[in-house]
């Protein structure tokens, strides 16, 4: 009975140790970097001075550093899922322009809250979970309340809504000082109203 006990001790101060410092980055950790097309992005910055610092996602950080959308990433360790300029890009001029307009608050909030996830999750995270699903979904809540599906596609882990649209995961794993940051393919848009 004493060695069922001791092992049950055991295993509940690994598992609270795991817990503790896989949740947290101390400021004595060492400084992780990865580089993004020619930018460097650093485990030291936030994620606004990271993606400030890159030409490519310039929309994306236009409107995360509005502050009237600065609760979205306010609080927290928090995991953000972001588009390059290239989507923004690839749209019809009248529709960027529309959906970047300062007046488009509440649709830009709708958008980027469906990309973001509270705590750390790193891509290693993700394959080990959709492992052992063994090719189901995983599903992420996201800040906006609503699940944020991850599955396997060919060999592209992708993100997916309740609608069925799909964004793939280009370039994952970017460290900044409140958790992660990974590259998208694009975000899921509302349907215009014409």
């Amino acid at each position: 009975m004493k060695s069922l006990q001791k092992y049950f001790y055991a295993l509940a101060v690994v598992l609270i140790t795991t817990g503790t410092f896989a949740q947290k980055i101390e400021k004595t950790d060492p400084v992780i970097t990865k580089d993004y097309e020619g930018t460097t992005f650093t485990s030291q910055k936030s994620l606004i001075e990271n993606i400030s610092a890159s030409d490519l996602l310039s929309y994306s950080q236009a409107i995360i550093a509005n502050p009237n959308l600065e609760e979205l990433t306010a609080e927290g360790s928090y995991t953000m899922f972001l588009a390059p300029d290239a989507f923004f890009n690839a749209m019809d001029k009248e529709e960027r322009d529309a959906f970047l307009a300062s007046s488009n608050e509440y649709v830009q909030k709708q958008v980027f809250s469906a990309f973001i996830v509270p705590g750390r999750v790193d891509s290693r995270s993700l394959m080990y979970e959709l492992k052992k699903r063994e090719g189901a979904p995983l599903y992420l809540k996201t800040i906006s309340g609503k699940n944020l599906g991850v599955k396997m596609s060919r060999k592209n882990m992708v993100l997916f809504d309740a609608e069925g649209n799909q964004v793939k995961i280009m370039q994952p794993d970017y460290y900044h000082s409140k958790g992660f940051f990974h590259i998208v393919d694009g975000y899921f848009m509302p349907e215009s109203e014409e």
